[in-house]
């Protein structure tokens, strides 16, 4: 008997080459990336640009009865907030608020004996 590990290993069999593996066309892609693009862009012009509508074709038209019925603008009332410092006075004719105490903290503590001892 001879040792299979000693024979010489079999004859391949030639193999035919292989075609070229056919790839996707990017174009479609290419394509659909580019009107993706321009739309984008075409949104981030028109949000920052300004509208530049005039009044005749937005439908309002302005004459001077129309100007002179407008409403006054209303007035704005500011409300200052100021917080005095230790024996500071507040000014003449101002409400003062008194500023809320935070409630106090309770600790309560326990102790117990250990067990095992009289």
């Amino acid at each position: 008997m001879s040792d299979p590990r000693l024979l010489p290993p079999p004859a391949l069999a030639p193999r035919a080459p292989r075609a070229p593996r056919a790839k996707p066309d990017a174009n479609p892609l290419r394509l659909l990336l580019a009107l993706a693009g321009i739309a984008s862009a075409s949104a981030l012009v028109t949000a920052m640009l300004p509208s530049i509508t005039p009044a005749s074709a937005a439908g309002a038209s302005t004459t001077q009865q129309d100007a002179a019925v407008a409403p006054a603008p209303s007035v704005i009332h500011v409300q200052r907030v100021v917080q005095l410092a230790p024996g500071q006075t507040a000014p003449p004719n101002t409400s003062v608020q008194i500023a809320p105490q935070p409630t106090p903290r309770v600790r309560v503590v326990t102790v117990t004996r250990q067990s095992g001892k009289p």
